[in-house]
């Protein structure tokens, strides 16, 4: 742990061997744990952040792997960490003899562990846990976030953002840092496709429907806000801000007056901001429209980030139509653009069978197209040459 927080992480360390957990805080204990899958990061707030979320370190312990990735600021390594402890303590607890005398145990140690599989298969997906939306931070994360190509590290562009965002206080600015580092960047990790391409795209319109699909891929209450009430009443073109709250509700029935009114904002906000849909004061308004090249490109090479090939249905079926509202005959001429720069490596709609083909990964995918000396003519293409102008055009 040769981190800036390592003294930190070594006191840690030396009060729980001291004491064997007894005395030490259910933060702290957390903390230390975490501090294993995460070396070189303040997981500090990570663990509040479960203990709140889960209701206590009992219940994080005992908590499904897909529980724990879909907490903002859980990646791989912290989440499995978690369910193979509960998983050992299970399995210690269900073999050991009882001692003469055995005393109590640290909480650390009490927990009765998911024994389903440790990874749901795809056709077993437990919905992630909901939580209220609050602390959008949209505005500064459309100001922040193409700036983080420029740091060589994590904790330098963490440091940054709680020196730079627009808080009096150094405890807003570090919650709220965290808040857009855990969207964006989970893991502790500057190295992800999200920073080449903030960088690189032309114009904020560019950017938006990136950062508006990591928002909901880290916000489940956003994800299913999205999924089963705004996109059923498409149609109708506008949801209420009182139905939002009733939805709300019933996805989290606990949540106080404070949240429901903070998750309202925190959607409205990035709705809005990020050109989604219009806000007023009672209503949020949307509809079926176009998008830009390069959002198209990110999303897509995100959604289906390995080579292969993939039906239309599953593009038109998922975050690209349900979430970000895209157009569909629009994202089709899109898939003939990024044929003729050679990311896909086939288009084909052939009677009732169509399908498109990633020959790249998202990184080159990414670096293809802003490296294409014809990058500037076929961004601004409306139809495709060539190629049969069916499909249903989406209203």
């Amino acid at each position: 742990m040769s981190d800036p927080r390592s003294g930190h992480r070594q006191r840690l360390r030396q009060r729980f061997l001291a004491a064997g957990g007894d005395g030490l805080p259910e933060t702290e204990l957390l903390e230390l744990l975490l501090a294993f899958a995460i070396p070189r990061q303040d997981v500090a707030p990570l663990a509040r952040l479960l203990l709140d979320r889960f209701g206590g370190l009992q219940n994080v312990l005992a908590a499904a792997y897909d529980e724990l990735i879909a907490v903002p600021g859980v990646g791989e390594h912290a989440a499995t960490l978690i369910v193979l402890v509960a998983r050992l303590t299970g399995r210690v607890q269900g073999h050991a003899k009882p001692a003469p005398e055995a005393v109590d145990q640290p909480a650390l140690f009490q927990v009765e562990p998911d024994l389903g599989p440790l990874f749901h298969g795809p056709g077993e997906p437990d919905k992630p846990e909901m939580h209220a939306f609050v602390n959008d931070e949209i505005a500064n994360s459309l100001a922040f976030v193409p700036q983080a190509a420029q740091f060589g590290s994590f904790e330098a562009f963490r440091a940054y953002l709680e020196e730079r965002l627009p808080y009096n206080s150094h405890t807003t600015r570090d919650r709220r840092a965290d808040d857009i580092l855990a969207r964006f960047f989970p893991g502790g990790r500057l190295d992800v496709p999200l920073t080449y391409y903030a960088a690189h795209c032309g114009s904020a319109q560019d950017l938006k429907p990136a950062l508006f699909y990591h928002v909901l891929r880290a916000e489940p209450l956003a994800a299913r806000v999205a999924e089963e009430l705004l996109w059923p009443a498409l149609p109708v073109g506008y949801v209420d801000r009182e139905a939002i709250r009733e939805f709300v509700l019933r996805c989290v029935p606990n949540i106080g007056v404070s949240s429901q009114n903070n998750t309202l904002r925190s959607l409205f906000m990035a709705y809005d901001l990020l050109s989604v849909g219009v806000r007023d004061e009672s209503t949020l308004r949307f509809q079926i429209h176009a998008g830009t090249l390069e959002a198209f490109l990110y999303v897509l090479t995100a959604e289906f980030p390995e080579p292969g090939m993939y039906a239309f249905d599953a593009l038109e079926e998922g975050p690209m139509r349900h979430w970000l509202l895209w157009d569909r005959e629009w994202m089709r001429r899109q898939l003939y653009n990024l044929r003729d720069m050679g990311v896909l490596s086939r288009v084909s709609e052939i009677d009732t069978v169509r399908q498109f083909t990633l020959q790249l990964d998202q990184w080159a995918a990414l670096r293809r197209y802003f490296e294409h000396p014809d990058r500037g003519k076929l961004a601004l293409r409306e139809e495709p040459t060539g190629e049969p102008s069916g499909g249903e055009v989406a209203g």
